[in-house]
């Protein structure tokens, strides 16, 4: 992490714009600006990362509240939880800014994208589920896996599976986060055109501006 000063910043996992396409992505980018002197990284606590989660729909409302009762009543559990989260958070974003560059990503970074796959696996249930099968975790009984199980799925699918062309990561100032670009021709340029797509075009006009008023002097 930076040495800055994002931990006095308001956190807001259960606020955040989950526009990347796909849930691994948005896990990414719980945290901005990384390495910038505006880095800010939300998921700071085990309580912080139960409410992304249910905010992302990871699990329910219900769990969310059993779970923060969990996090807060037991430490062990909590550093477990955020540890690895952040961890995993970190790996997934540094083997997509790899694909965006267009080069390879570490072997290590596989391999510890696969270990925490299995991991999470090895506390889930295969499921019948509106008439597919599915991976089901229950936070009850395991609350790590049940959060992280289904990120470490999308982030492989990802992998495997989409068109990894189509992983780009938002040029915006103080931003840095990626996304999934859905469109036909491959056109997206921003996570968010009403947010960083506009302050661009802002941006853009207040320097056409200063320099027509320069050509005038």
């Amino acid at each position: 992490m930076s040495g800055n000063n994002s931990t006095h910043f308001e956190r807001r996992p259960g606020d955040l714009s989950l526009v990347a396409g796909r849930l691994a992505l948005d896990f990414t980018n719980t945290e901005s600006g990384r390495g910038g002197p505006k880095h800010l990284d939300h998921l700071q606590t085990a309580a912080d990362l139960v409410t992304w989660a249910a905010h992302a729909k990871i699990i329910s409302g219900r769990d969310a509240v059993l779970s923060q009762r969990a996090v807060k009543g037991q430490s062990k559990l909590a550093r477990h939880l955020i540890t690895h989260g952040r961890s995993l958070r970190e790996t997934i974003y540094q083997v997509n800014s790899c694909m965006i560059a267009g080069c390879q990503p570490a072997d290590k970074l596989l391999r510890s994208l696969t270990a925490a796959h299995a991991e999470m696996l090895a506390a889930a249930t295969l499921t019948l589920h509106a008439g597919n099968y599915m991976w089901i975790w229950n936070p009850k009984i395991e609350l790590t896996a049940a959060i992280l199980g289904p990120v470490t799925v999308s982030a492989l699918t990802l992998l495997i599976q989409a068109d990894l062309s189509r992983i780009k990561q938002c040029h915006g100032n103080h931003c840095g986060w990626l996304f999934f670009d859905g469109t036909k021709n491959k056109s997206r340029q921003w996570c968010d055109m009403s947010v960083c797509g506009n302050r661009a075009k802002a941006s853009a006009l207040r320097a056409r501006a200063r320099h027509e008023n320069r050509e005038h002097i």
